[in-house]
């Protein structure tokens, strides 16, 4: 059972608090700062009590203004990235405003690995890396980063894209890759 051509699959709900997760920090440090601020309130003296509560609510609806466009970015950054198989090649697209494609010809890829660090492995996904045939000198452009996946969904697309890529090396003669035609008077 393969994944079927031309289908967008996307990374899976765990992939959005793991997003979240990333960018939450700072959301964080402003709760407890208005936190700080509205504890500290009954130290002031009457006469700047007013200007005290004026900027811990301020502050406080700031801070919660920042926690829903941080919502916002993550669910943008969760919902535009996809990735499918088309005949030729691995498709991955991201990103909301510069939307990003990249494509990796099955007859380049060279390795399919599964990364999980501790954070992957508490949110059960794992990122699948796909190196391609290249130099060195242009490693970036080797590496194709799907983050997030779905621990089994990630290992049903290691094993796709390994089978795909087997089939188009195994599949094709040195005249297909070198895109000469068969000559029969040679």
């Amino acid at each position: 059972m393969g994944m079927e051509n031309h289908q967008k699959h996307s990374l899976g709900h765990r992939a959005y608090l793991l997003f979240l997760s990333r960018r939450i920090k700072l959301v964080i440090f402003l709760f407890v700062l208005t936190a700080i601020m509205w504890y500290s309130e009954r130290w002031l003296s009457p006469y700047y009590l007013i200007w005290g509560d004026y900027f811990t609510k301020v502050f406080l609806l700031v801070s919660v203004a920042y926690f829903v466009m941080v919502l916002f970015w993550t669910w943008l950054e969760y919902h535009f990235y996809t990735y499918m198989f088309t005949d030729e090649a691995f498709i991955m697209t991201s990103g909301y405003i510069v939307r990003n494609e990249l494509a990796a010809l099955y007859h380049q890829i060279q390795n399919v690995n599964i990364q999980r660090n501790p954070l992957d492995r508490l949110a059960g996904v794992s990122q699948i890396v796909i190196l391609m045939n290249g130099s060195e000198k242009d490693a970036t452009h080797n590496k194709i980063v799907l983050p997030a996946v779905g621990k089994a969904k990630a290992r049903l697309v290691q094993k796709e894209l390994l089978a795909r890529a087997r089939r188009h090396v195994v599949g094709s003669t040195p005249e297909n890759r070198t895109g000469a035609a068969s000559d029969p008077d040679r």
